[in-house]
């Protein structure tokens, strides 16, 4: 590795010759960096994230610019002054937006305007209480489904291993909820300034469980520890209960959804709701709603109501009891709606085997709407009898659609593999759901190349924070993500569909290495020679299956014949991604492709031009 000194100077040179270059260009008035550069600390892998801001009216080549200066790569958005202004100002404080832009430096700005709005909004420290408290109940939101399936984990399919990795994530989110909670706008990395914040909590369910033998009990303590941090910040989920103090009655799960729609991102209240619910904060009731507008048959959903004196909670259901009232509501479910006209079929995509329930359990399924069908609402939240149920709704020509360009092998491919139909009135739904358990080899090459593609990415965060940072429980972290992928890939590798814990399947085919990454880390404290090896294994795993992993990429740059740019590639894959730039990155680095730079303009009236990369690809590389 080079000298920080030299890495620094590599980034700042090539920071100030982007910055000559897009100065010269009349169409563009302002840029900033965020990232490791502006906030951090850059490393030889490191690449620059860059925002551009050009006048109103101003015509761009693209929205999403891959570029490179200096030999340093450089990922750059474009966006005129006025929607730019907009979508800063549109961002709630502690939002990801505001953090990005928050934790940014203004290289230069012609514009006056601009750099007195980024100075009067570029403040790390700059959020109030209210954007504050739907931060928090946004995280909350997305961070509660998770603690849900690590605690099925432990105490349903008694999965060690799983739990704990599902519990990293919400160690994350709880992070990022202590770090807003003290008034910091959160920034990539969040662990490290809750562990400064709330050093006692914090030591326990995340350094102090990462080195530790998993053991039943040691997974039960950490599970208690978090619910107990929950419970006792019950302000969290203030807005709800304000909202139905405000009511002063029951509001259904859609009204307040419909309520909160603006100032979440893609979480719901459904499961904040059903929380409250099983800790007897507010009560659930139920109130009819019809799943279409035209529709003769009406179903339930949840709704809730906040009384303080009357606590709602009720001691849990025995899982035999659960397991049938399950099997009976599903049923029941299926009756009634086979007799709305709109319904074409009923398919459940959840496993409902009586080792796999419990009293959180919530039943997912997906009603294919005739087409033409007008509904309110494309995902809904019901209840049969107390159990509830996540319902998705498509229209027939939607859903195969979505059968067609959903590749095989993804998740969504995978849950309805595994997915009953429970009854349908067109034959050809049937047809869609035959062989949902195979792969056909393009599909299963380019499964091979997103997976392989995100691990580069996840490999590259875990190297900088072992060979720069020397935080090895933070290595470890980012190497559990890059796990997840590892055994998709050789998921794959064995024509396989991966299912949702697809580390077992890999284990079962690659005993020998993901025992080496996984199995044989896991239970131990975490070092540098031990992590080390796994991040040595990692590389040389992905070095020499290379022409696999990446042959969607490799045979296009064979079959042309000579350099091509970045932007050809994007073309060639129709779409603009930060993994394909990312996984050139990588393969360049492993000197596997050369690396040049081509010309682009920004914008269609640009007179200047920059530098994107380029890449060629030698079949008689002697590295290969």
């Amino acid at each position: 590795m080079r000298s920080q000194n030299a890495v620094d100077q590599q980034f700042n040179e090539a920071v100030e010759s982007l910055v000559d270059r897009i100065q010269a260009d009349p169409n563009i008035l302002a840029a900033m960096v965020a990232g490791s550069f502006s906030y951090a600390q850059v490393w030889e892998k490191s690449d620059l994230d860059v925002e551009i801001i050009g006048k109103d009216g101003i015509r761009p080549t693209s929205s999403f610019f891959s570029l490179v200066e200096n030999g340093v790569n450089i990922h750059a958005s474009l966006t005129p002054r006025s929607a730019f202004k907009q979508s800063i100002e549109r961002a709630q404080q502690g939002s990801f937006m505001h953090s990005y832009f928050s934790h940014s430096t203004l290289l230069f700005s012609k514009d006056d305007s601009i750099k007195e709005w980024y100075d009067k909004n570029a403040s790390r420290d700059n959020i109030g209480d209210r954007d504050k408290q739907l931060q928090v109940l946004n995280v909350i939101a997305e961070t509660l489904p998770t603690l849900i399936y690590a605690e099925k984990q432990s105490y349903v399919n008694n999965d060690i291993p799983i739990s704990f990795l599902a519990l990293l994530t919400v160690v994350e989110g709880l992070a990022r909820i202590e770090v807003l909670l003290n008034n910091e706008i959160p920034a990539r990395e969040v662990i490290q300034p809750a562990l400064k914040y709330n050093p006692k909590f914090f030591k326990h369910v995340y350094t102090d469980l990462i080195n530790s033998e998993k053991t039943e009990t040691v997974i039960q303590d950490a599970i208690d520890a978090i619910n107990e941090y929950i419970d006792e910040r019950q302000f969290i989920f203030q807005p709800i209960l304000d909202y139905l103090t405000e009511q002063k009655g029951a509001r259904t799960n859609s009204e307040m959804n419909a309520f909160f729609h603006s100032k979440f991102r893609d979480a719901s209240v459904d499961t904040i709701c059903q929380w409250l619910t099983w800790k007897g904060i507010i009560q659930q009731v139920s109130a009819p709603m019809k799943l279409t507008v035209k529709s003769q048959i009406v179903v339930e959903e949840p709704a809730y109501l906040y009384d303080k004196s009357e606590p709602a909670s009720q001691p849990p259901r025995l899982k035999h009891e659960i397991h049938s009232d399950i099997k009976n509501a599903v049923e029941r479910f299926a009756d009634t709606i086979v007799e709305e006209r709109y319904v074409v079929a009923a398919i459940l995509t959840s496993n409902l085997t009586q080792d796999n329930v419990w009293e959180k359990t919530n039943v997912y399924m997906s009603l294919i709407m005739r087409d033409g069908t007008k509904f309110h609402q494309k995902e809904c939240q019901l209840i049969e009898e107390g159990i509830p149920i996540r319902v998705r709704l498509y229209t027939r020509s939607d859903y195969k659609k979505l059968l067609e360009r959903n590749l095989q092998g993804s998740f969504f491919h995978y849950t309805l593999s595994q997915g009953e139909i429970l009854f349908t009135k067109d034959p050809t739904i049937k047809d869609l759901h035959k062989d949902l358990d195979v792969i056909g080899d393009r599909d299963r090459q380019s499964q091979l190349f997103n997976a392989a593609s995100s691990v580069t990415t996840v490999l590259a965060k875990a190297e900088k924070w072992f060979y720069v940072k020397k935080d090895y429980d933070y290595t470890f972290y980012y190497l559990m993500y890059a796990l997840r992928e590892l055994a998709r890939i050789e998921t794959f590798r064995h024509g396989e569909v991966p299912k949702r814990k697809a580390i077992y399947q890999a284990l079962k085919h690659n005993p020998k290495f993901f025992n080496a990454i996984f199995t044989d880390i896991l239970n131990i404290p975490k070092d540098e020679k031990g992590l080390g090896e796994v991040l040595e294994l990692i590389d040389s795993y992905l070095e020499e299956n290379v022409t696999v992993f990446f042959k969607p990429l490799l045979d296009f740059l064979e079959d042309s014949g000579g350099e091509c740019s970045l932007s050809d590639i994007y073309d060639h894959f129709g779409h603009r991604q930060l993994w394909i730039v990312m996984a050139c990155e990588w393969l360049a680095q492993k000197e596997i492709l050369e690396q040049f730079a081509s010309p682009i303009r920004l914008t269609k009236d640009s007179k200047v031009s920059v530098e994107e990369p380029s890449y060629f690809y030698d079949v008689d590389n002697p590295f290969l």
